[in-house]
């Protein structure tokens, strides 16, 4: 028996209290016994049917469902690697993601016919389950449902999780069960998570925060997830008035939605002991929306390759003078100036983490594993002020990245796909500030001498390739961009030219 391995948290619980709830989705309910029970089954399925053994990887591209959380667990009892794919992301994006990580099956759904359509699994050794079409049923029924011993323990790998790189192609964060383990502690400590509590999770579990920080420390504590396929603000306001949610978490821009719902006055908020934000800055109306309602609100940063959250604001400093970033329990950190020296109160420095929480590494990037973690420290890429009391204040970004509707855009990689249309010659794109989404995405295109291009044309350019949060709302047409004597683009001369150009406005195309 490993007691490091997340998976335990289930069997165990289902000893403890087998008829409690575990997952309620859409009316149903699973509860720790039959959960513990359908994740054994499918643990043998997956060695006995498809031949996976410990370190093998299964991918998983679904949209919310019980399911998603059974092939989780399973794949960590068994010590194989899982592999959630974006929901959101194009046939391109998921064919590189299955090829980088060499899944031998992959669970998907019917929604997603068309992303795979043009895909030769068979071909690349990768066997697909549809968990729609009776299939993942029936290989269910095929087995027993008594325990599997648990085959991986702290040091293991647990997870390949993607995230975009600077360079435009995804890397695969790999986790370990001690790094789930620690975030999960991280939030118990600061939220004190228990088997009381009903969280609503209402952001897809293919993002490291859904995932992790959000839905393993429910399962460790024994409560119950409140799953939604898909988020809707009116449904969020039904799920907390009639279920009585104790917890949940999301993006400013959601709870922004749900607290323009007409609905929002009347909804009876007592049973929430906490929200909290991640993924951009928290506007202080949202915060005043939510404490005239005496909701407790907070907000959290983190980052895929350490786990998904790692400083947060206790929330009886929220929008106070007092409102820094402070380190978890779990994690170390420190800021660091360009010149390698410590950055003091008032300075701006690199946020760097350490402690069991930051990945194992790249998968199979040994020189970008490398670069980010140095002498046992992961340089986030992001920047900080210092704060006198050792809090800091998020500034900016180091590497670029764009947070839209708490979803990370990595310029460099929308830069490369419309490089490449025949009559663009150059482009910078950069986040610019929105009300509803945080930041919004724009591109500033040089088009090349004598030709003309239209934004709806490079739209439809980006649709075919990105993901739809990552094409530019906005496209600015320039003669030129502003460069360094060194030949590269002053980005931040373009986002101030964009601010006063722009002012906001919500999705314009020029």
């Amino acid at each position: 028996m490993y007691p490091g391995n997340v998976a335990r948290w289930i069997s165990w619980w289902a000893s403890v209290q087998p008829e409690r709830e575990a997952v309620v989705f859409e009316g149903r309910g699973v509860t720790y016994g039959e959960l513990n029970a359908r994740i054994n089954r499918l643990a043998r399925c997956l060695r006995r049917r498809f031949g996976v053994n410990k370190g093998d990887r299964v991918a998983c591209l679904l949209r919310n469902c019980p399911e998603y959380y059974e092939i989780f667990f399973a794949c960590s009892r068994i010590g194989v690697r899982f592999v959630p794919v974006n929901v959101r992301f194009t046939a391109r994006e998921t064919e590189f993601i299955l090829s980088s990580s060499g899944p031998k099956v992959l669970f998907t759904e019917n929604h997603f016919d068309s992303v795979l359509s043009g895909m030769d699994l068979a071909g690349a050794g990768i066997g697909c389950v549809c968990v729609d079409r009776g299939e993942y049923e029936r290989l269910l029924a095929g087995e027993e449902e008594t325990d599997v011993a648990d085959q991986a323990g702290f040091g293991d790998d647990l997870a390949i999780l993607y995230t975009s790189g600077t360079t435009g192609q995804p890397k695969g964060a790999v986790l370990s069960h001690m790094s789930a383990l620690a975030v999960t502690h991280n939030m118990m400590v600061v939220f004190g998570h228990n088997r009381r509590d009903r969280f609503l999770v209402q952001l897809p579990l293919c993002f490291v925060g859904a995932l992790i920080p959000m839905s393993m420390p429910v399962f460790h504590g024994g409560g119950t997830v409140f799953l939604e396929r898909d988020f809707h603000p009116a449904r969020t306001l039904e799920q907390v008035g009639k279920n009585r949610i104790t917890l949940s978490s999301g993006v400013p821009t959601l709870w922004t939605r749900v607290s323009d719902e007409p609905g929002f006055a009347c909804t009876d908020f007592s049973s929430v002991r906490a929200l909290w934000c991640g993924g951009a800055p928290v506007p202080s109306s949202l915060l005043e929306a939510y404490r005239e309602k005496g909701v407790p609100f907070t907000a959290g940063y983190g980052l895929t390759e350490a786990g998904g959250f790692n400083l947060f604001v206790p929330p009886e400093r929220v929008g106070t003078e007092r409102s820094g970033y402070l380190p978890m329990l779990w994690n170390d950190v420190r800021y660091e100036k360009e010149d390698g020296s410590p950055a003091g109160p008032g300075e701006i420095g690199e946020i760097l983490i350490r402690g069991p929480v930051v990945m194992k590494g790249y998968w199979r990037r040994p020189e970008e594993t490398a670069e980010a973690i140095r002498d046992g420290w992961l340089h986030t890429g992001d920047l900080a002020r210092v704060e006198e009391d050792g809090s800091c204040q998020i500034v900016d970004r180091l590497k670029d990245m764009i947070v839209t509707g708490g979803l990370n855009v990595y310029p460099a990689e929308v830069e490369n796909v419309l490089c490449s249309h025949p009559r663009v010659l150059q482009v910078a794109v950069v986040g610019v500030p929105h009300r509803i989404w945080g930041e919004k995405v724009v591109a500033v295109v040089v088009p090349r001498a004598g030709e003309k291009v239209k934004g709806e044309e490079l739209e439809a350019f980006c649709r075919a390739v990105l993901a739809d949060y990552k094409v530019p709302k906005s496209f600015i047409f320039a003669d030129a961009l502003p460069m360094t004597t060194s030949g590269k683009v002053q980005k931040r001369l373009v986002r101030e030219r964009l601010a006063v150009t722009e002012g906001g406005a919500e999705g314009s195309k020029k």
